[in-house]
């Protein structure tokens, strides 16, 4: 079974400041729920819990733009990885999930640290290519680096049609 991962996409973070290429993020995010959804697929929502940014607060929850079902999983995070002290490994399996795909914030922190855990955890790990963004100052640079690394990882880049 197949997993995506949709981390980290809230309003405080996306209010912050524009994220680099962020109508066609939002797209190609929103392009894969769809295609996990109408496949079927586990599609698990990741929140990154930091100073104010707590359950129920203002900022916590999704960009309003990301589809997102309130019945799909959640997992809360206060680290970069999304395995790192939640309870992502027992969600997935009990999907019995050995697949994995990741898009959502940031690049170089979030996206790269689950990407490892994922790979480290065992799993098929996927990224979606144009399905990452972040606010560096070379941006473009930052995720080709970043995918550069995981690629030579394991992670596979992929482009959902």
């Amino acid at each position: 079974m197949k997993a995506l991962l949709v981390i980290d996409i809230q309003e405080r973070f996306m209010k912050e400041s524009p994220a680099y290429e962020e109508e066609r993020f939002i797209s190609v995010v929103n392009k894969a729920i769809k295609f996990f959804r109408k496949n079927e697929d586990l599609i698990v929502y990741v929140h990154h819990l930091e100073g104010g940014v707590k359950p129920n607060t203002a900022g916590w929850g999704f960009d309003p733009r990301i589809l997102k079902n309130e019945s799909d999983p959640c997992v809360w995070k206060t680290k970069g990885s999304a395995f790192d002290g939640t309870d992502l490994r027992k969600i997935l399996d009990k999907h019995k999930i050995d697949e994995i795909t990741i898009c959502g914030l940031v690049t170089q922190n979030c996206i790269r640290s689950s990407a490892i855990g994922s790979i480290e955890e065992g799993f098929k790990t996927n990224l979606i290519k144009k399905g990452t963004t972040n606010w560096a100052e070379n941006p473009q640079e930052t995720i080709d680096r970043v995918e550069a690394e995981l690629e030579g990882l394991g992670l596979k880049l992929v482009e959902l049609k």
